[in-house]
């Protein structure tokens, strides 16, 4: 794919955003709707058999179906899928924000309660996605994006299962899909997944949120997978000792090894989380001009202005005087 190269006579490649589950992902111009979008387009590997590449196909389009079907603020809306000249693509909305591996890199750990607003709003989408029986299988933090308004979106259902037990199974047996710092270990022991393989994800989220590391590091990257499925993490209290007992619990048990010792859906996640969220903000404290992205603002200020308003406003004032 090209820069400039125009997408079923409307989407006008701009340049590369970055690589998803199952290929690339392109800013382009929408020129019927004139706005901005994202084109992600499917990039088998040279080595592929035809029929290889038949499934990758198939599988590519079934599960931007499926994901269309979600409704939920925090995805990404998809609004086209097809193929043209042999690539296929799928458009979904352009999400502005930072995501979530460079907002821990530059804070080096969350306070709790930017660590549970991020978390409880991760489990609102996985709820929505469990309830249609899709499973996302790569969240990791770079597929995690903070808006400027705070609202956190999960992007790039790439890999996603379905779990229609009447529909076609078009993920080969053995298949590993996902990103290995974040794979639970029945996705490393290339089993079956469920929606408690996107719980235990999110466990190493929020451990990574609340320490600044990954629950796993190895100087050889080939020995992450086996300590996932064979190690013990080290207790998040030992890294971060001003972490509360009730969240280290949560978090061990997001992370255990059986699918079965975690809790049973996202639901129970997010209630235990949501006692950790801050409290309301004085209403004031919304209409102030801000840049950066910060995860507590829909909790601190629900259904508040978003950034360009309010500095708009804050410009007009400032022209205006007392």
């Amino acid at each position: 794919m090209d820069i400039g190269t125009l997408i079923a006579k409307r989407y006008r490649i701009k340049g590369p955003i970055g690589h998803g589950g199952m290929g690339q992902v392109w800013m382009a111009d929408d020129e019927h709707l004139g706005r901005g979008v994202a084109v992600k387009t499917m990039t088998p590997a040279n080595s592929l058999t035809p029929t290889q590449l038949a499934h990758d196909a198939a599988r590519f389009e079934r599960e931007a179906k499926a994901v269309a079907r979600l409704d939920h603020t925090g995805l990404a809306a998809v609004y086209d899928l097809g193929a043209e000249t042999g690539t296929h693509y799928l458009v979904m909305q352009y999400v502005q924000g930072l995501d979530l591996g460079d907002y821990i890199a530059e804070r080096e750990q969350l306070t709790l309660e930017e660590a549970a607003s991020v978390g409880v709003q991760i489990c609102s989408v996985l709820a929505a996605a469990h309830t249609r029986q899709v499973v996302h299988r790569d969240l990791k933090p770079g597929n995690v994006r903070i808006r400027t308004d705070g609202i956190v979106k999960v992007l790039d259902f790439g890999v996603a299962a379905i779990l229609d037990s009447d529909a076609a199974k078009l993920t080969m047996t053995g298949e590993r899909l996902g990103t290995v710092q974040y794979m639970a270990p029945e996705q490393v022991m290339g089993g079956s997944v469920d929606p408690r393989t996107d719980l235990y994800a999110l466990g190493c989220l929020l451990y990574e949120m609340l320490t600044g590391g990954p629950v796993f590091e190895h100087e050889s990257p080939l020995m992450v997978p086996s300590l996932h499925t064979e190690a013990d993490p080290e207790p998040l209290r030992v890294r971060r000792p001003d972490v509360p007992e009730d969240v280290e619990a949560l978090i061990l048990e997001l992370l255990a090894k059986k699918p079965a010792d975690r809790p049973v859906h996202a639901g129970d996640v997010y209630r235990r989380l949501a006692v950790h969220l801050p409290a309301p903000g004085a209403p004031e404290g919304a209409l102030v001009p801000w840049a950066e992205a910060d995860p507590r603002r829909p909790f601190r200020h629900p259904m508040a202005p978003d950034a360009r308003p309010v500095r708009q406003w804050a410009r007009v004032a400032a022209r205006n005087g007392p």
